[in-house]
């Protein structure tokens, strides 16, 4: 499923990763605060699969394709702008879909998603990307929840984070709170394993995987410059040091 920061293109190296973590330590359950489009957890295989997301768009639609919910294949742009300045007249699944599905960057109603020179259709290409990934969601527990509001006693869970990072284009227009988010981390780390993708972490946290990219929507980015490459890297933490 498409999702402004998904880890879609990356999901064939980070989830050995993470799964090595799962085998290894004969862990059953397995969270991650910030699920996004679900290309991570929906690979990752554990006997309870958490993922939580404080929009609720998302997790309306999320959990809508794991119950069998199946969207509009061909919405127009018209349609769109009007969804878009009506949406007190859809349900949430439906919003979630059009909001992020049809918009341009998977970016919450931004812009229409269309091909100016008619090649492509982008409204098909969407329902069939959640068509193909809707029975691999059955068997996850979608919830609407901001990480701060997770139980801090849970213990024995490998958890995955992918937040908004640091210094590029917003999910959401209030600041995420980064500092808070750092030290989230360190209490769940004392009963769990917590892994976070990011650009760059605090010094307790360690880098076990790093790969050169090119950041589509970062809001420093400038067009055919260098500045649009960034290092996706993975970390751990580590403890204090």
């Amino acid at each position: 499923m498409k999702y402004m920061g998904s880890k879609n293109r990356l999901c064939k190296e980070i989830v050995p990763i993470i799964q090595s973590y799962i085998n290894d330590n004969k862990i059953e359950n397995y969270l991650e605060p910030f699920v996004g489009g679900a290309n991570v957890i929906d690979k990752i295989e554990c006997n309870n699969k958490y993922g939580y997301d404080s929009h609720k768009y998302l997790i309306a639609l999320l959990n809508g394709l794991a119950n069998g919910y199946e969207p509009s294949y061909n919405i127009s742009k018209e349609q769109y702008k009007y969804i878009k300045t009506h949406q007190e007249e859809y349900d949430d699944i439906f919003l979630g879909y059009v909001g992020f599905q049809l918009s341009y960057g998977a970016k919450w109603f931004d812009t229409f998603r269309r091909d100016k020179i008619g090649k492509r259709n982008y409204a098909n290409e969407a329902y069939r990307n959640v068509m193909k990934q809707s029975p691999n969601l059955k068997n996850i527990k979608f919830d609407c929840r901001d990480f701060r509001s997770i139980n801090n006693n849970i213990s024995n869970f490998v958890i995955y984070c992918d937040p908004p990072y640091r210094g590029t284009t917003k999910y959401k227009t209030e600041e995420f709170p980064y500092e808070e988010f750092y030290d989230w981390c360190r209490n769940m780390a004392k009963n769990n394993i917590v892994l976070v993708s990011e650009y760059n972490m605090p010094n307790d946290f360690e880098c076990i995987w790093s790969k050169e990219t090119i950041a589509n929507f970062d809001s420093n980015r400038k067009s055919n410059d260098d500045k649009n490459k960034r290092v996706e890297k993975l970390f751990v933490y580590k403890g204090e040091i």
